[in-house]
């Protein structure tokens, strides 16, 4: 697990401290107050490719296909992540907790390269001033100098093996295949009709579920009740296969770490407080440790029933903007959050 955090020039946060995280962590707060930058702070120092600085760029409904120089490139991808885009300080992400879950980032930008004449005697310039250095658990460092250039983008990785940390955006849809990869191991562990029966209890007309091959990949189809043939997961409903891929991500590896940008999307209300039961049943059962983030204050009300009297893993991070337009993070605890609720307290931030 994360225990602590430290997060220096990323994105809105000049300094951000985060103590004391527990096994669910609920980012609230208004829009722009920073709550996607905190998750994509934390998977970026749990990651290990410098292709990241182009993901965040799409998943945030940028183009991620450009036009113009070396220098114009680099710009786009890199320097909006650094704090009010000042990219001659450096970005530290410092994370402190159990195992491979502690481990810093630091992002930095140096001088620009020049390439060897190529074949028709003229220079092509590279950029590579950015540098990424990755230090794991065990206090080694891995140097990454991602390449800009005429022919593309050249992002390089440190080829550590993370299998266990997770991001979900919230504009993007768990991939089919590897979600099916996920349920195959349960299923090769005989655990996947347990998981299977946490949400055939709630939607009741889901019989079951299975791995079927699509066009040569492998899907997860439903068997629903009244129709003849299975139908693909994520055509059956969206916002049910976004969570069932976030709960594989924490059932099918032990001590996960996942990142949730508005896990509710796409779940109607009522089936809010079951869901919610679900997931902490898996991440309690496999140690695994959830940061989400949400707007919903019925969301909210409903991970505080489903725990009932087990409050003392569950947190709520309130963002909010000082007077200076800078974020302040104030955390507290699942009883705190309880006893707000309970007094009427809009608990989401935002307004009072």
């Amino acid at each position: 697990m994360i225990r602590n955090a430290q997060i220096r020039n990323f994105r809105c946060f000049a300094d951000l401290n985060i103590e004391n995280c527990r096994r669910i962590n609920l980012i609230v707060g208004d829009n722009g107050s920073g709550k996607t930058s905190i998750l994509e702070a934390l998977f970026f120092a749990l990651a290990s490719s410098s292709e990241l600085g182009l993901r965040f760029r799409q998943q945030r409904g940028l183009e991620g296909r450009f036009a113009g120089g070396t220098r114009q490139i680099e710009e786009a991808i890199w320097r909006d992540l650094f704090h009010s885009s000042d990219w001659s300080k450096t970005i530290s992400i410092e994370l402190n907790g159990d195992g491979p879950a502690a481990r810093m980032l630091r992002i930095f930008r140096g001088s620009p390269q020049l390439s060897i004449p190529l074949l028709d005697e003229r220079q092509e310039q590279i950029s590579g001033s950015i540098t990424l250095v990755w230090r794991d658990a065990e206090g080694k460092e891995r140097v990454i100098r991602p390449k800009v250039s005429s022919a593309g983008v050249e992002f390089e990785s440190t080829d550590e093996d993370l299998p266990d940390f997770f991001y979900f955006a919230a504009t993007v849809m768990p991939n089919s295949t590897e979600n099916a990869g996920r349920f195959s191991e349960l299923s090769r562990a005989g655990r996947a009709d347990k998981f299977t029966e946490l949400f055939t209890q709630e939607y009741n007309w889901i019989k079951s579920l299975s791995i079927e091959v699509l066009v040569g990949a492998p899907v997860i189809y439903a068997t629903l009740k009244g129709a003849k043939e299975k139908i693909p997961l994520p055509l059956v409903s969206g916002g049910i296969n976004r969570f069932i891929g976030v709960m594989l991500a924490i059932a099918s590896r032990s001590n996960a770490v996942v990142l949730v940008d508005e896990l509710e999307d796409g779940i109607h209300h009522k089936h809010h407080e079951a869901l919610w039961r679900a997931m902490l049943t898996i991440a309690r059962a496999y140690r695994g440790q959830l940061f989400v983030t949400t707007h919903s204050d019925e969301w909210i009300k409903s991970l505080v029933r489903a725990a009932g009297n087990d409050l003392d893993d569950i947190a709520l991070w309130r963002i909010e903007l000082n007077d200076s337009g800078q974020p302040d993070l104030f955390q507290f605890s699942g009883r705190t959050l309880r006893d707000g609720i309970e007094q009427g307290a809009e608990v989401r931030g935002g307004s009072e």
